[in-house]
């Protein structure tokens, strides 16, 4: 399952920025039950994201002097 998925965190940081904006929108319109699925969906994509890092077999990333 996660063999099959990016190995760019792009898509991960979009999914949980989209949940953090949900959520605040939730918060805001006073609307719970829309505020607890923002949660849940931040806490997946967190560890989609977890998921996917220990399962990354490539060459550690270089960071430039």
């Amino acid at each position: 399952m996660v063999v099959a998925l990016s190995d760019n965190a792009g898509p991960y940081a979009l999914m949980i920025g989209a949940g953090f904006l949900v959520g605040i929108y939730a918060h805001a319109a006073k609307m719970p039950k829309l505020l607890a699925a923002a949660i849940l969906f931040v806490l997946l994509s967190s560890i989609l994201a977890i998921l996917v890092s220990f399962s990354y077999d490539g060459t550690a990333p270089q960071v430039k002097p």
